[in-house]
């Protein structure tokens, strides 16, 4: 019959404790109760010293007073005071000798209050005081002995206790390291042999049991490796046919998807595409698997290209990198984002997934935006233009208007100049997908130019009751193009109008952030944008209102204003609380850009 390893462990744990726990069942009591003795007398002996030290401070008290001559008026009080230490003293008596000096103290102490009450006023009492003294001394002698001789006595049971736990502890010791030995052998024995047997398994993929085994847990081991075997063998039937299906319904989904998936191995030949990457490609699935993508048997050009991306994706160690290519696919033209992947376990390279984006889509909604941008722009020139020219008309008559309308006439014609040049950059951004700001840079006052986008919105605020105020710094000129940080500024300006409701309040501010940055600040009193769009609203067409109506805009003022801050080498953001408006702030340098001409 096989023993058990917990009874092993179990009977020689108490082997190596039982000592342990004799020595515990000897020394505690022990130690505890010479504590108590202990304590119990040094408190006594502790007592007896103050008594003692309190009884000698009444005599000097009264020797002091029967020198002064007034030992017949202090008596009553220090004999009441010296009866009560004395009494106190009777209480704690513990050492050998203690009561006859307590006792010859209080007689003592009795006659020298009797004489000193019964003398006639000048009479000393010197020897009966030093008598007095000399006893206390005595007193106070024999308890400082006496807690010497129980600390000495202390010192070495405590000795004695250390000894015999430092005796048990070895022996404990060395039972334990015997018992963990023999232990250790017994359990370590069969344990190899179940250990050799598990190696056969994993080097063989033979149907390997475990017999018997000699400990009883490793029974229990043995019995459930044997169960796991069968249920092994039987998944191992069932896995096979399981893999080749979902194999099966991978390669379907894969071969459904509108975008192009090629794999590529480590060793770069082609794993796996499907069939729109074959398309693209050039190439024939049953022919491109197993080959090395660089030798594909292909001439298309969208093939050469994808092959040339590829290669400097692998140059700039699997860097992110994407290309573009358009081409005629299942009877029309279609965009294709390439998009390669690096694939990694962990430490391991498994290989590159090249995946074909359609983007086709996403292309012909770009095209839609800008032929509609280009329409709105160029049909808004015609009219802009009559406006500028009435604008000019009545200016060359401005002598008889009166100074109001001068002003007015003013307003309207360097508006319809910025708006020309709104349309044309506008329609420079609808042409292309990143267009590239024309700016001319130049040194001019921040300050001044925030302060007259201020005046010029001053109407607009005040019709839809918003209080539009502005704070600048003393600030140092900065080199940018003015027209373009007016236009960005601008924009700024009309969409916090927009957004704020009536009674609130939009506040235009120009500050110093460090000595090479300025900062320009756009808050408002409006409904405050959600964490989730505040990245969205500087793309282009993006809109959002809180109220979930349209917002009355295109969706391009955030995206331009963007792209002339960038262009400077500035940085815009927003900070906002949902129900408690939005901050839109613009950082500028004071000096331009390594690129910006000087």
């Amino acid at each position: 019959m096989s023993s058990s390893l917990r009874s092993r462990i179990q009977g020689g744990t108490l082997v190596v404790l039982a000592p342990v726990l004799l020595v515990g069942l000897f020394a505690v009591p022990r130690v505890l109760q010479l504590g108590s003795a202990l304590r119990a007398i040094i408190q006594a002996n502790y007592i007896s010293i103050q008594c003692a030290q309190h009884m000698q401070f009444v005599l000097h008290g009264l020797q002091t007073a029967e020198l002064e001559g007034d030992s017949t008026r202090a008596l009553p009080g220090l004999r009441n005071e010296f009866s009560h230490w004395m009494t106190i003293e009777n209480q704690s008596l513990t050492e050998i000798g203690e009561p006859e000096t307590a006792k010859d103290i209080d007689t003592s102490a009795n006659h020298l209050f009797d004489d000193i009450a019964a003398a006639r006023p000048g009479t000393r009492h010197d020897r009966q005081f030093d008598h007095l003294f000399s006893e206390t001394n005595r007193l106070i002698k024999l308890n400082q002995n006496a807690i010497w001789r129980n600390d000495s006595r202390a010192r070495q049971l405590s000795q004695q206790v250390i000894f015999t736990l430092v005796t048990s502890l070895l022996v404990a010791i060395a039972l334990g390291i015997a018992l963990s030995w023999a232990i250790s052998n017994a359990i370590a024995r069969p344990l190899s042999e179940v250990a050799a047997q598990l190696r056969e398994v994993g080097e063989s993929n033979l149907p390997v049991r475990l017999g018997h085994q000699r400990l009883r847990e490793l029974e229990y081991v043995a019995h459930s490796f044997n169960q796991m075997a069968d249920r092994l063998e039987y998944y191992q039937r069932l896995n096979i046919d399981r893999l080749l299906f979902e194999k099966s319904k991978i390669e379907a989904i894969i071969q459904r998807l509108d975008d192009g998936i090629t794999l590529i191995d480590t060793a770069g030949k082609v794993a796996h595409l499907n069939e729109v990457a074959a398309l693209v490609l050039g190439v024939d699935p049953a022919d491109s698997i197993g080959k090395p993508f660089e030798g594909l048997p292909s001439d298309a050009a969208s093939y050469l290209q994808i092959r040339e991306d590829l290669r400097r994706f692998k140059q700039d160690q699997g860097r992110e990198r994407h290309g573009e290519i358009t081409l005629h696919v299942r009877g029309r033209d279609r965009s294709f984002m390439v998009h390669p992947i690096r694939l990694d376990e962990g430490k391991y390279a498994i290989g590159t997934l090249l995946v074909l984006q359609d983007v086709t889509y996403v292309r012909e909604q770009d095209r839609a935006r800008n032929n509609l941008i280009a329409t709105l722009s160029h049909e808004l020139r015609t009219p802009l233009t009559s406006l500028g020219l009435a604008a000019q008309i009545l200016e060359r008559k401005a002598s008889t208007n009166t100074d109001d309308e001068r002003k007015l006439l003013a307003t309207i014609v360097s508006e319809f100049s910025r708006m020309s040049d709104l349309i044309d950059d506008l329609l420079d951004v609808s042409r292309q997908p990143h267009p590239s700001l024309g700016l001319r840079w130049a040194r001019f006052d921040l300050v001044q130019m925030v302060k007259e986008l201020g005046r010029r919105f001053v109407t607009q605020a005040t019709e839809k009751g918003v209080a539009l105020n502005v704070r600048a710094d003393v600030l140092p000129q900065i080199y940018a193009d003015r027209e373009k940080i007016s236009w960005a500024l601008s924009n700024l300006i009309v969409n916090a109008l927009r957004h704020t409701p009536q009674h609130g309040s939009v506040e235009i501010v120009a500050r110093s952030v460090d000595p090479a940055l300025v900062r320009l600040e756009v808050s408002d009193t409006g409904p405050g944008i959600p964490p989730e769009m505040r990245e969205q609203i500087f793309e282009r067409f993006s809109q959002y209102a809180a109220d979930g109506q349209r917002t009355g805009a295109a969706g391009l003022g955030l995206a331009i204003a963007k792209e002339i801050v960038d262009a400077h080498g500035g940085r815009i953001s927003v900070e906002s609380n949902l129900g408690h408006g939005s901050r839109f702030l613009v950082d500028l340098p004071i000096s331009p850009p390594s690129a910006a001409p000087h």
